[in-house]
């Protein structure tokens, strides 16, 4: 049993958990910096891939973590499959664990004790400054991923699919399933991809 990532990813996952104000999406940049960058479970590009994945399948969108849980136990065994998936399962159910259970109790708990305080002069205060720290943590998580699934692309067209979905999702009804279905034929077709030298 690789200990130390257990315990890593207990710590990671609690600790975003209970800093997620305004859902799970607003701490992805401090997932993203704790998986790419300080324990090198994942490289970007595998983050923004298994991110996409979560986004388009069914459920909660924090389902990412049970896949970085997996994928972060999983990956010391190579060469063993029945260990890999073991690990990976145990590592799964730790992250997932880890994220929604303090987050969960939290809430509960706050909620209760919140109740109290209706009349209180300095509740809507409070709850204003709380929604522009929320605003600002999923910027920032937007933001990170951006570059990342911009990286190694052409930078002109990522960037105008990023600014170009983000605004008919916002200014529009069209399906998030119509947008994806066009990028993937438009990654399929090596459209996106930074031109070689000499085209």
């Amino acid at each position: 049993m690789p200990w130390h990532t257990f315990f890593d990813l207990i710590v990671v996952f609690a600790q975003s958990s209970l800093l997620a104000l305004g859902g799970g999406t607003a701490v992805l940049a401090q997932i993203q910096m704790n998986t790419v960058n300080n324990y090198h479970w994942m490289r970007a590009d595998q983050f923004v891939s298994i991110f996409a994945i979560t986004q388009a399948t069914p459920g909660p969108s924090m389902l990412i973590v049970s896949l970085i849980g997996y994928w972060a136990m999983a990956q010391h065994f190579p060469g063993h499959p029945f260990e890999a998936f073991t690990y990976g399962v145990i590592g799964m159910l730790v992250s997932t664990t880890a994220t929604f259970l303090p987050s969960s109790l939290l809430a509960y708990y706050v909620g209760r004790w919140w109740e109290h305080f209706h009349a209180s002069n300095w509740r809507e205060p409070i709850e204003k400054g709380l929604s522009a720290v929320t605003v600002g943590l999923l910027f920032a998580s937007a933001t990170i991923v951006s570059n990342d699934a911009a990286n190694g692309l052409n930078p002109v067209y990522s960037w105008v699919i990023i600014l170009g979905t983000a605004g008919l999702l916002a200014f529009t009804k069209v399906s998030p399933l119509v947008l994806m279905g066009i990028a993937g034929v438009l990654g399929y077709m090596d459209l996106l991809a930074v031109p070689k030298a000499g085209h």
